[in-house]
């Protein structure tokens, strides 16, 4: 049993901060599931119903869930049909042939490209200190719903934590920038 699928069986239990940490496990991998979708459906609706119906599903059927990390697969199922019914119901459905339909991932690891990790782990190296602990903890710890443990953790006021966070942010996006990188894609 690995530790989603613990998780998830503390959410059909009722536990809601499990539920939370469930949520944040997911969440990339759910939109990352969404990225043929992206231009014709708004994505953080339909990760957001994605995961409204997990929630939903978990109270009245979860324990019916089997095999190695089935919460995350069957939310990558469903966010993948609310996206295509979106598309559907708002005209913008394409039609790929079977064998150009991307398979659908559950791992954790972003696609590898080479040049925007490259760049990524440059851009990384030139942050100033603080913001860099703050944006590293906040990585680390990401399915941690509270800023505030992590912000104890670094000896930082929640507010300070917050600020170096959006500090790092911008640094990150000015230094991804000068490498021709553009954001703005990316954030839509």
């Amino acid at each position: 049993m690995t530790e989603l699928d613990a998780l998830w069986l503390r959410v059909c239990g009722g536990d809601r901060e499990a539920f939370g940490d469930w949520m944040g496990r997911v969440e990339r991998p759910i939109r990352r599931c969404l990225h043929p979708f992206a231009r014709a459906v708004d994505a953080e609706s339909v990760v957001q119903e994605t995961l409204l119906r997990m929630w939903v599903y978990a109270r009245e059927h979860g324990r019916q869930l089997t095999g190695e990390d089935a919460s995350l697969r069957f939310a990558i199922g469903m966010a993948r049909n609310l996206a295509r019914n979106m598309a559907r119901k708002y005209g913008r459905e394409l039609h790929l042939p079977p064998e150009e339909m991307p398979e659908p991932s559950v791992s954790a690891e972003p696609p590898p490209d080479p040049f925007l990790r490259r760049a990524l782990r440059e851009c990384f190296g030139k942050l100033a200190k603080k913001p860099l602990l703050a944006m590293r903890a906040r990585l680390a710890g990401s399915h941690l719903h509270d800023d505030g443990t992590l912000a104890n953790q670094l000896g930082m006021s929640v507010n300070t934590f917050l600020q170096n966070i959006v500090r790092a942010r911008q640094q990150l996006a000015k230094c991804l920038g000068a490498r021709g990188i553009d954001l703005t894609e990316v954030t839509r």
